[in-house]
């Protein structure tokens, strides 16, 4: 039987998991990981690729699917994660025990890494594209496949993908910001496409449960920025008072909450055209001891 050859090689991954593995008995845990397999393997073997082509990973309660120099067709990707998450409401509309029935995220992204033997003397991979496509995973929910920078660009532009993604920006570890895009194509009922709580801001919770809910009165809190917002006057001003010697009024200082959600929840210039915003000044931003001088609105 063939084997993948070693050193680089552009790689396609899978990356998932299951949603609320460690919360199972033992006993459902070894049937999830049967069910898991099976579902796996069928929603690759269904593209008839080589084992030369293909390197099942385990991840504990996991498993990475790396796609190794599969160029067509140009979305197997997402034809295989779209088949795992087709199989499983299948599985779990067939099962009668809630403890066999689960769900999983998916992170999927594609890189040059390298093909090296592992400690069990496995192929494996190293390298960016796995880690990160690891790390886009962690930002999903059930039953969603978040896709990074690499395999949007390839996707985009075809036009079943056209309107087929919301983007994200995700910070990752050593505080690093990845672009990420959420798969909310339609006819695929299986998909979640609820925005995924690690970038849900407090309009997305109502929207979603409603304001009642338990979870709107802390959605700000837990991922909104304490800041000190000091508003000063417009550059006009403080050029006209240097020439003219004069004394500018002291700067508004505020203390605030800020709904950081993500990066969408930005005004750039022209929405803020758009919406009648005009610029009156430089708020400077104090967060964390670091301070930063933004562009200040308000409405004309």
């Amino acid at each position: 039987m063939k084997k993948p050859k070693l050193g680089a090689a552009w790689a396609e991954y899978i990356f998932l998991d299951v949603v609320r593995y460690s919360k199972r008995a033992v006993e459902s845990q070894s049937s999830v990981v049967r069910t898991l397999n099976r579902v796996v393997r069928e929603s690759v073997r269904a593209h008839r690729l080589g084992p030369e082509r293909v390197i099942y990973i385990p991840n504990g309660d996991g498993i990475c699917i790396a796609l190794l120099n599969v160029s067509q067709p140009y979305d197997i990707q997402m034809q295989i994660a779209l088949g795992i998450l087709k199989r499983l409401q299948e599985h779990n509309s067939a099962e009668t025990e809630s403890e066999q029935r689960f769900e999983v995220r998916i992170g999927v992204n594609a890189d040059k890494d390298n093909v090296i033997v592992d400690i069990n003397r496995h192929c494996n991979l190293s390298g960016k594209g796995i880690n990160e496509a690891s790390r886009i995973m962690d930002k999903a929910d059930g039953s969603q496949i978040l896709v990074g920078n690499s395999v949007f660009e390839t996707l985009k532009s075809h036009r079943k993908y056209l309107f087929a993604f919301r983007p994200y920006t995700a910070i990752v570890k050593w505080e690093l910001a990845l672009p990420v895009h959420q798969f909310i194509g339609d006819g695929h009922p299986y998909v979640n496409v609820d925005v995924p709580k690690a970038f849900q801001t407090l309009a997305d919770v109502l929207a979603q449960k409603g304001s009642g809910s338990r979870e709107a009165p802390s959605a700000l809190m837990a991922r909104g920025l304490k800041v000190r917002v000091e508003i000063g006057p417009p550059a006009a001003q403080v050029q006209w008072a240097k020439v003219a010697g004069t004394e500018l009024k002291k700067p508004l200082i505020v203390m605030a909450l800020i709904d950081t959600g993500a990066s969408r929840t930005v005004i750039n210039p022209q929405v803020a055209v758009t919406c009648g915003l005009v610029q009156t000044g430089l708020a400077r931003i104090s967060s964390v001891g670091r301070s930063t001088w933004v562009p200040c609105v308000f409405p004309s």
